[in-house]
């Protein structure tokens, strides 16, 4: 099987933002520049993320996507907001290849079986937001605000019996901390998860997703901090961003225990360890 490399861009206000466990958002820059030198590095698959739209109950990545997809040719799939059958039309409409949808499939398991039939499997991927609590796995929805007391490994049967075609899973307990994976969760959900499995949270270097694909029956790897910060210094300067609060980060270059590596750098470190990528 063929492991993907896939980046993710958190967006928010039409900014690349990045935080921790979902939360503390900073701005690193323009998505459109990062989204562009990602094709360029070869990148397998892209996915925008609206992090704020689930709580604001819109979706404003159409136009964002629209313009992007016209400049880089590699799959592109698009999340947060995603409420209802005309959403997925605009969203494809605009240059997705795929939706993920996490807060409207909890709330509503209807409209999952829907976009299924409508769409196709292929089109529709759930993402699932896991923060273990104790010994237990939970689901949580509106990007980590929100505890629903889902069993995970629950939900990952039951979103798979509707006929989605992927899962996107989201540990919370890791994400944007480089403490690399949680590969109890991964083994775990990759035992029971017949369909597309991806992994998000935690990737400090190219190690720990070689570790994750030898561990895990993981059909993919999703990472945002460690090549947002492996290109940001690069890309910051391409178009003035007005500074504000969340960007003092950009301004201070508060480089403590910050990780990064380079899509080629860690394809090549891949295939020397012989894991089958492309």
């Amino acid at each position: 099987m063929i492991k993907r490399i896939i980046a993710r861009l958190d967006i928010k206000n039409n900014f690349l933002v990045k935080g921790m466990h979902l939360e503390g958002l900073r701005i690193l820059g323009y998505p459109e520049f990062f989204a562009k030198k990602y094709f360029e590095e070869n990148i397998d698959e892209i996915i925008f993320q609206d992090v704020v739209a689930s709580l604001y109950k819109r979706n404003q990545l159409s136009s964002l996507t629209n313009k992007i997809s016209k400049n880089i040719f590699v799959p592109i799939t698009v999340g947060g907001g995603i409420r209802n059958i005309n959403d997925i039309k605009e969203t494809l409409v605009n240059g997705a290849d795929r939706v993920s949808i996490n807060t409207a499939a909890v709330n509503d398991k209807k409209f999952i079986k829907e976009s299924v039939k409508v769409f196709g499997s292929s089109t529709i991927t759930i993402t699932i937001e896991s923060l273990k609590v104790g010994e237990k796995y939970k689901v949580y929805t509106d990007s980590g605000r929100t505890e629903t007391n889902i069993n995970v490994f629950e939900w990952i049967k039951e979103v798979q019996d509707m006929g989605v075609g992927e899962i996107i899973l989201t540990s919370i307990n890791n994400e944007g901390t480089g403490k690399g994976f949680d590969l109890n969760l991964y083994e775990k959900a990759s035992k029971i998860c017949n369909i597309s499995l991806l992994a998000h949270g935690g990737t400090r270097n190219s190690e720990d997703i070689y570790k994750l694909f030898v561990n895990a029956d993981i059909d993919g790897v999703v990472i945002a901090s460690a090549f947002h910060f492996n290109y940001y210094k690069e890309l910051l300067n391409k178009k003035e961003i007005l500074l504000q609060g969340s960007t003092n980060f950009l301004v201070n270059q508060d480089f403590k225990n910050i990780f990064f590596f380079g899509v080629k750098d860690l394809k090549k470190y891949l295939k020397s360890k012989n894991i089958n990528i492309r």
